[in-house]
Protein backbone atom coordinates (compact mmCIF):
# COMPACT_ATOMS: atom_id res chain seq x y z
CA UNK A 1 0.00 0.00 0.00
CA UNK A 2 1.23 3.48 -1.35
CA UNK A 3 1.76 6.21 1.82
CA UNK A 4 2.89 9.62 1.56
CA UNK A 5 4.09 11.89 4.31
CA UNK A 6 4.00 15.87 3.59
CA UNK A 7 6.29 18.28 5.41
CA UNK A 8 4.63 21.58 6.30
CA UNK A 9 7.19 23.48 3.91
CA UNK A 10 5.93 21.48 1.03
CA UNK A 11 7.97 18.50 0.36
CA UNK A 12 6.28 15.01 0.64
CA UNK A 13 7.37 11.81 -0.69
CA UNK A 14 4.80 8.60 -1.43
CA UNK A 15 6.04 5.19 -1.92
CA UNK A 16 5.32 1.36 -0.57
CA UNK A 17 8.40 0.68 0.31
CA UNK A 18 8.08 1.55 4.43
CA UNK A 19 12.02 1.54 4.84
CA UNK A 20 12.68 3.85 1.55
CA UNK A 21 9.44 6.53 3.40
CA UNK A 22 11.14 6.36 6.84
CA UNK A 23 14.83 7.41 5.22
CA UNK A 24 13.86 9.56 3.11
CA UNK A 25 11.71 11.84 5.66
CA UNK A 26 15.02 11.63 7.96
CA UNK A 27 16.92 12.60 5.05
CA UNK A 28 14.53 15.31 4.53
CA UNK A 29 14.42 16.76 7.88
CA UNK A 30 18.21 16.25 8.66
CA UNK A 31 19.24 18.62 5.25
CA UNK A 32 16.12 20.73 5.25
CA UNK A 33 14.95 21.54 8.36
CA UNK A 34 18.26 20.59 10.71
CA UNK A 35 16.58 18.06 12.73
CA UNK A 36 18.53 14.83 14.09
CA UNK A 37 17.05 11.73 15.30
CA UNK A 38 13.45 11.65 13.77
CA UNK A 39 12.63 7.94 14.28
CA UNK A 40 10.99 5.45 12.55
CA UNK A 41 7.42 5.78 14.36
CA UNK A 42 7.57 9.27 14.33
CA UNK A 43 7.36 9.09 10.51
CA UNK A 44 4.89 6.45 10.50
CA UNK A 45 2.76 8.54 12.85
CA UNK A 46 2.67 11.00 10.25
CA UNK A 47 2.31 8.93 7.06
CA UNK A 48 -1.03 8.90 5.61
CA UNK A 49 -2.32 6.14 2.81
CA UNK A 50 -1.68 7.21 -0.72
Amino acid sequence: MQKRVECECGWSLQTDDEAKLVAGVQQHAKQIHNMEGVTKDQVLAQARPA
